[in-house]
C-alpha cells in the first residue's frame, strides 16, 4: 500500500478518531475511573496513617541530636512505611499507563498505513553500538516503540532511557547519559564509510573526539558557519560525507532540531541507515493520564501530532531522494 501524505495523514484523522478510536477511548474511560478510585483510596489510607503515626513517632521533633535509640527507630520506621505507602499508590497509575498503551496505541498506529506498535520493544543493541553515538550504558528502559516504511524507508522508532551505574568508595549512583527517542531510517543503499554529526561542545570538542570508537576517523569541516557553530562532524569517508551533507541538507538538520527543541540532536550514518538520537525532556506518547478523561482528544492529539513528528523527518531530510555513492 502507497503511504499517504502527511497533509493527506492530517485531513483523514477526525475521522478515524470518531469511528476507530473513540469506542476504545469509552472502555478505556470505565478503567480510568476504576484505577482513579484505586489511586485515592491508598491516597487517603497513606495520609491518614502519617496524620495518626506522626505525633506518636516524631515526638520531641525530627531527628534532633537528644534523641533516644527507641526515637530513632520509630521515625525511621515511620518514614519507610510512608514512603512504601506512597509506592503503593503509584501502583494504580502505572497499571493504567501500561494498559492504556497496550490497549489504545496498537489502535492508533494502525492508522499510520502498515506501522506496528510495541511497549517495552526497543531498538536491537546492534544497531545502538553501532551507531557509536551513545556511550556504555548498565541500565536500558526502553517504553514505546513502533516501525513501519513511508516512502519505502524504514522507521523504528523506540523511547529510551539509558543510565551508567558510577561507582565511588561504598556507594554507587546512576547517571542518565540519555533520555528521548531513538529513530533509526533504513534506506535501500549502502554508505560507503560512517558519518556522525554530533554537537558543537565548544573547547571539549577535541576531548570528546578521542571518546568516539570511529577508528580512521577525520573531523570534517563545512561551509555553513551556522552549522558549524550547532555541529561537530566526523567521517571515515570524507568525500561522501561532503556528498551528504550538502547545504540543502544541513539546513534540514537545522530546522529538524529547532522542531524537536532539542538541545542534543545526533546522527549517524552507516550501513544502510540513519541512526538519529533526539534527548527530549518530557516523554513522548503518552495518549491517557489517570487523572484526565479518555474522552478529552487532547492526549489523543498530541500522541498523534508526536508520531506524525517522527514519520515526517523522511520528508523534512527528503530521504527518499538521497543518492548513496556505492
Amino acid at each position: 500500500m502507497e503511504n499517504r501524505s502527511i497533509d493527506e495523514l492530517k485531513a483523514g484523522f477526525d475521522n478515524f478518531w470518531m469511528q476507530k478510536l473513540l469506542p476504545y477511548q469509552q472502555e478505556l474511560e470505565k478503567t480510568r475511573k476504576k484505577y482513579l478510585r484505586i489511586f485515592l483510596l491508598h491516597f487517603c489510607l497513606v495520609t491518614l496513617v502519617a496524620i495518626a503515626i506522626s505525633p506518636w513517632a516524631f515526638e520531641g521533633g525530627f531527628w534532633h541530636d537528644n534523641m533516644t535509640e527507641e526515637q530513632a527507630w520509630k521515625q525511621f520506621a515511620t518514614i519507610v512505611c510512608i514512603l512504601i505507602a506512597f509506592h503503593s499508590t503509584n501502583w494504580s497509575r502505572n497499571k493504567f499507563r501500561k494498559e492504556s498503551k497496550n490497549r489504545v496505541m496498537p489502535q492508533l498506529i494502525k492508522y499510520f498505513d502498515g506501522f506496528s506498535y510495541q511497549f517495552g520493544g526497543g531498538i536491537d543493541l546492534a544497531t545502538i553500538s553501532k551507531s557509536k553515538l551513545l556511550s556504555s550504558y548498565h541500565i536500558r528502559n526502553s517504553d514505546d516503540c513502533f516501525s513501519g516504511v513511508y516512502k519505502k524507508v524504514g522507521i523504528s522508532v523506540s523511547e529510551e532511557h539509558l543510565k551508567r551505574i558510577e561507582s565511588s568508595d561504598n556507594s554507587s549512583s546512576e547517571i542518565t547519559i540519555f533520555k528521548g527517542v531513538i529513530v533509526v531510517l533504513t534506506m535501500n543503499k549502502k554508505f560507503d564509510g560512517q558519518t556522525m554529526v554530533v554537537r558543537d561542545k565548544g573547547i571539549f570538542n577535541k576531548l570528546d573526539a578521542f571518546s568516539i570508537d570511529l577508528p580512521e576517523r577525520e573531523n570534517i569541516r563545512l561551509e555553513d558557519s551556522v552549522f558549524e557553530k550547532e555541529f561537530e562532524v566526523y567521517s571515515t569517508n570524507q568525500i561522501e560525507a561532503r556528498y551528504l551533507l550538502t547545504p540543502a541538507f544541513m539546513e534540514r538538520i537545522l530546522k529538524l532540531r529547532q522542531a524537536y527543541k532539542s538541545k542534543r540532536i545526533e546522527f549517524s550514518f552507516f550501513d544502510d541507515k540513519l541512526f538519529i538520537a533526539i534527548s527530549l525532556k518530557k516523554d513522548m506518547f503518552e495518549s491517557a493520564s489517570l487523572f484526565h478523561s479518555c474522552l478529552d482528544r487532547k492526549p489523543i492529539d498530541e500522541t498523534f501530532n508526536q508520531i506524525l513528528s517522527i514519520i515526517e523527518i523522511v520528508d523534512i531530510l527528503k530521504l527518499d531522494t538521497i543518492q548513496i555513492s556505492n
